[in-house]
């Protein structure tokens, strides 16, 4: 019997609860501990609830790329494949010119959400691999005596 692979990496979606609790736990504790004073001289502390979360964010939005990737890699069609990558394109330019458009306050606005929405799913779908492509082989590491050897 085969054994199932984990389509993304289980320390992952660990990780992202730790940091949730972490950054949940972190802000009553360090107000307990802490003065008012301390905390407003002290931008560390205040912070560590912050960058907990972000991180767990961030470490979210890793699993899903992971994830995506795993499950669509050489599963979608060049012919599919690029519509969508040149639309998220289209996407982020359509964002830039929004954001920096002078004339309609609600662009701006618009602009940013399509800005962000577009490089997300640009970053995202940019990892999928479209059916029939072959990845180079990676390089490992050389070290200098094997270089020194082949080019003497």
């Amino acid at each position: 019997m085969k054994k199932r692979r984990f389509p993304v990496p289980i320390g992952l979606p660990i990780a992202v609860v730790v940091l949730l609790i972490l950054g949940a736990v972190a802000n009553p504790i360090i107000s307990a501990i802490f003065t008012e004073q301390q905390l407003s001289t002290n931008v560390i502390l205040s912070a560590i609830p912050f960058v907990c979360i972000f991180a767990a964010i961030v470490l979210t939005f890793i699993t899903l790329v992971a994830f995506v990737a795993n499950l669509l890699n050489h599963r979608i069609s060049p012919e599919v494949y690029r519509p969508i990558e040149l639309t998220l394109i289209g996407g982020i330019a359509l964002g830039i010119f929004g954001m920096f458009q002078p004339w309609v306050f609600i662009a701006y606005r618009v602009g940013f959400f399509v800005l962000l929405f577009s490089t997300l799913g640009f970053i995202l779908w940019s990892h999928v691999i479209p059916k029939g492509v072959q990845h180079a082989e990676e390089v490992g590491s050389v070290s200098i005596s094997e270089y020194e050897q082949s080019h003497s």
